[in-house]
């Protein structure tokens, strides 16, 4: 699983979250009362019991709900029957999967990244394609990179979704060429989220368009994320307790109340 990311360097760290809310909703942008989606990096294994995919399903009854299926930091090699029999009920609640694929910082070969795809598409029957470790400068061989494979993977079905995962704050090239329908542009820990603030370009896109993942927030802070995501400018949101090396092995013991709070207040 490439979790441990260059996370890129944030300053001092603010105190934490109130329960309230107050300090993230500090310097807000906008209104509340807007549902928010549910982008979830769903990098654990559907066993016996399939608890959080379960969870997962249950959800995407109540709001928009997107996992992020990651097998082995990409497909694999051969299709999982416990991840397809997951992905098929997910589907069937009227969620979405889209597959990880890893690039690296632009590091990673084009054909690598596309063998990747070529795979997820062979295995499971994916919605699109989740673009990990996503540059966010504007080097031009850089975004001629993700452009080509955000090209590549509309080619094979323009209804495939491409979000890319930079973690941070973009150039507007990226979203306006585009490189991807959506874009991740936090990624990082609840105090440090405190002090994100949007891009002003990015007033001028869907809110769609956006993503914003925190770890380490508790249950008492959690309502204060998804209101702080509402008003600085994203369209998804995922918010677990969970925390490094590896925020993303399950869901949090809040996800139910997650999902209520992501349903428009």
């Amino acid at each position: 699983m490439q979790i441990n990311r260059a996370f890129l360097k944030w300053g001092a760290a603010l105190a934490a979250v109130m329960v309230s809310g107050a300090a993230l909703a500090a310097g807000s942008t906008g209104g509340s009362g807007t549902s928010l989606s549910l982008v979830v990096p769903s990098y654990f294994y559907p066993g016996k019991t399939s608890a959080d995919w379960n969870s997962l399903a249950a959800s995407a009854s109540k709001v928009t709900t997107t996992a992020i299926l990651n097998p082995n930091s990409g497909p694999g090699t051969s299709a999982d029957a416990n991840y397809a029999a997951a992905v098929a009920k997910l589907h069937a609640a009227g969620g979405k999967v889209i597959g990880y694929v890893s690039t690296s910082y632009a590091k990673r070969s084009l054909s690598a990244v596309v063998a990747d795809i070529n795979m997820y598409v062979s295995l499971y029957n994916v919605d699109g394609f989740f673009i990990d470790e996503m540059t966010s400068d504007s080097q031009t061989s850089n975004v001629q990179f993700y452009q080509s494979v955000y090209n590549y993977i509309k080619g094979l079905k323009s209804t495939y979704s491409v979000t890319g995962n930079p973690g941070t704050t973009i150039p507007e090239i990226y979203a306006s060429l585009p490189t991807a329908d959506q874009f991740v542009v936090f990624e990082g820990n609840a105090k440090n989220y405190a002090k994100f603030q949007p891009m002003a370009w990015q007033a001028a896109y869907p809110k769609s368009r956006f993503v914003h993942i925190v770890y380490n927030a508790s249950a008492a802070q959690m309502p204060g994320v998804l209101a702080y995501a509402r008003t600085h400018g994203a369209g998804g949101v995922y918010v677990t307790s969970l925390t490094l090396p590896n925020p993303y092995k399950g869901l949090p013991a809040y996800w139910n109340d997650e999902v209520s709070n992501a349903v428009a207040q």
